[in-house]
C-alpha cells in the first residue's frame, strides 16, 4: 500500500472503532432489554411491542430523507475550501429534508395504523388508543443532518453517543418497569422517552460542534437561504434516501410479514434470530460508514489506484471475518436465543444458520456500496433494491405460510442474494474502465468540474 492509503485505513479503522464501541454497546444493551422485557410482559405481549414500534418505524425510514449523505457527498469540498456561505445553505437544506421527512411520516403513520392494527394484533378494545399516542414518535427518529455534521468533521466518536444514551434509557427502564410490573403501555412509554433522547442528544451535539469549528461558526437559521442550488443534488438525495429507506423498510416488513402469517410469538423469534446474526456480523458492516467520506476524498483526488487497492484489502478483510462469523453462530448463537427468549434450541438452530449466512451476504456490500454512492452511481442502488423487493417480499410471504419460520429465512437470505448481486454487477462494469468510467467528469462535483475546465 502507498502511503496515502495507509493514513486512510488508519483514519478508517480508528472512525470504525468508534462506531463499534458505541454499536456494540447499543447492541448489548438492547440484548439486555429484550431479555427483561420478555420476562416482565411475556412472549406475547412483547412482540405486540415488536410490532408496534416496528411499525412505526417502518413508517418513519419509508419517508426519510438521508440527509448526511448529501452533506458528506457535497459539502466536504465547501468545507475544506471554508466556504462558509455555501456549506451552511447544504446544512440547511439538509435540515428541512430531515423536517420534511418527519412529518411525512407521522401522516403515513395515522393513516395506515387504522387499516393496519387489528392484523398487527393490536386493537381499541384490548389497548385502547396508545399506539396512535405512540406515533407521534417518528417526530424523534431522524436526526440525519446532525450525524452528517459529526462525521464531515471526523468526529465519529460523538455521533454514536445518542443511540448509546438510548439504549441505556431503554435498559435501566426495563430493569425498573420489571420490578415495578409496567404494563404494555408503561414499555411503549419507555421506548418512546428512549427515542427523543438519542434525538435531543444528537442535535445539542451537533450545534456544539457547529459552534467548536472553524469553518462553521456563525451557522444562522433566519433570513439566509435555505435550499441549495449545487446541480444533481436532488436527484442524489432521492437515490440514496429511497434505497435506504426500501433497506430498512424491508427489514420492518419482513417483520411484519412473519407477524402476520405466523403470529407475535414467532415475529419476535425471527427479530431477536436477525438481531444475533446481525449483531456479530456488526463490526465489519461499521467500516461502511467511515469508509464512505475518504472514498469521496478520493473521487475528488480522482486517485483511482487508491480506490482499487481500498476495495481489495477491505475484500480480503472480509473474507476472513465471514469465516469467524459462521464459526460464532454455529457455537454460542443456539444458545444466546434460548437466553433471550427461552425458546428450545431445537427448530432454531436452522433459522440462526440461514440469518446467519444472510448477514455474512449483507457483509460484503461493505465496499461496493460507498463506492457506486462516492461515483454517482446511488440510482443504480435504487433500481437493485427496487427489482429485488418485488420478488423478495411475496416470496417471503408464500414460504413463511409453507415452511413457517424455515421458510422465512430461505426467503431472507434469498433476498440478499439479490441485493449483492445487484451491487456486484454494475462494480465489475466499472472495474473494467481504467477510471471507473467511461465520462469521467460524471463524478465530479460541477464547481470541481468547472475549476479543472478553466471556467
Amino acid at each position: 500500500m502507498n502511503s496515502r492509503v495507509r493514513a486512510l485505513f488508519g483514519r478508517v479503522f480508528r472512525n470504525t472503532g468508534y462506531l463499534l464501541t458505541g454499536k456494540g454497546a447499543t447492541a448489548a444493551l438492547a440484548l439486555g432489554s429484550t431479555a427483561v422485557a420478555v420476562r416482565a410482559l411475556g412472549l406475547e405481549e412483547y412482540g405486540i411491542l415488536l410490532l408496534i414500534n416496528a411499525f412505526t418505524s417502518s413508517c418513519s425510514v419509508s419517508t426519510r430523507f438521508q440527509s448526511w449523505q448529501p452533506l458528506l457527498q457535497y459539502g466536504g469540498t465547501a468545507f475544506k475550501r471554508a466556504d462558509k456561505s455555501g456549506f451552511q445553505t447544504l446544512l440547511r437544506h439538509c435540515a428541512v429534508l430531515d423536517g420534511l421527512g418527519a412529518v411525512v411520516a407521522l401522516t403515513v403513520a395515522v393513516v395506515f395504523s387504522q387499516v393496519l392494527g387489528q392484523a398487527l394484533g393490536w386493537n381499541a378494545t384490548a389497548y385502547g388508543h396508545m399506539p396512535l399516542w405512540y406515533l407521534t414518535v417518528v417526530l424523534f427518529m431522524n436526526a440525519g443532518s446532525a450525524i452528517g455534521v459529526m462525521r464531515l468533521t471526523n468526529r465519529y466518536e460523538l455521533s454514536v453517543l445518542g443511540d448509546t444514551v438510548a439504549g441505556f434509557v431503554r435498559f435501566l427502564g426495563c430493569i425498573v418497569g420489571f420490578f415495578l410490573h409496567w404494563s404494555l403501555i408503561g414499555f411503549l412509554a419507555l421506548w418512546y422517552a428512549s427515542f427523543v433522547a438519542s434525538f435531543v442528544l444528537d442535535g445539542l451535539i451537533a450545534l456544539w460542534v457547529l459552534a467548536h469549528t472553524d469553518g462553521l461558526k456563525g451557522f444562522r437559521l433566519v433570513n439566509v437561504p435555505w435550499l441549495s442550488p449545487i446541480q444533481g443534488l436532488w436527484r442524489f438525495t432521492f437515490s440514496v434516501s429511497v434505497d435506504q429507506a426500501l433497506s430498512r423498510l424491508a427489514s420492518r416488513l419482513t417483520v411484519l410479514i412473519v407477524g402476520v402469517v405466523l403470529g407475535p410469538q414467532s415475529a419476535a423469534i425471527y427479530n431477536v434470530t436477525w438481531q444475533i446474526s446481525d449483531g456479530m456480523a456488526r463490526p465489519a458492516q461499521m467500516i461502511t460508514p467511515a469508509l464512505y467520506p475518504e472514498l469521496v476524498a478520493l473521487r475528488d483526488k480522482r486517485d483511482w489506484a487508491s480506490i482499487r487497492q481500498v476495495t481489495n484489502r477491505i475484500l480480503q478483510v472480509l473474507g476472513a471475518f465471514s469465516f469467524v462469523v459462521i464459526v460464532a453462530a454455529a457455537l454460542v448463537g443456539p444458545w444466546l436465543l434460548h437466553v433471550l427468549l427461552t425458546v428450545p434450541w431445537s427448530g432454531t438452530r436452522t433459522l440462526l444458520l440461514l440469518m446467519t449466512t444472510t448477514a455474512i451476504l449483507d457483509l460484503w456490500d461493505v465496499p461496493l456500496e460507498p463506492i457506486l454512492v462516492s461515483l454517482n452511481r446511488a440510482h443504480q442502488l435504487l433500481f437493485g433494491r427496487m427489482a429485488t423487493m418485488c420478488f423478495s417480499l411475496p416470496l417471503l410471504y408464500v414460504f413463511a405460510t409453507l415452511w413457517g419460520m424455515t421458510g422465512a429465512g430461505v426467503a431472507t437470505l434469498l433476498s440478499e442474494l439479490g441485493i449483492f448481486l445487484s451491487r456486484l454487477g454494475p462494480y465489475l462494469l466499472m472495474n473494467r474502465h481504467r477510471n471507473f468510467q467511461n465520462s469521467q467528469e460524471d463524478t465530479l462535483h460541477p464547481s470541481l468540474v468547472k475549476e479543472r475546465n478553466g471556467d
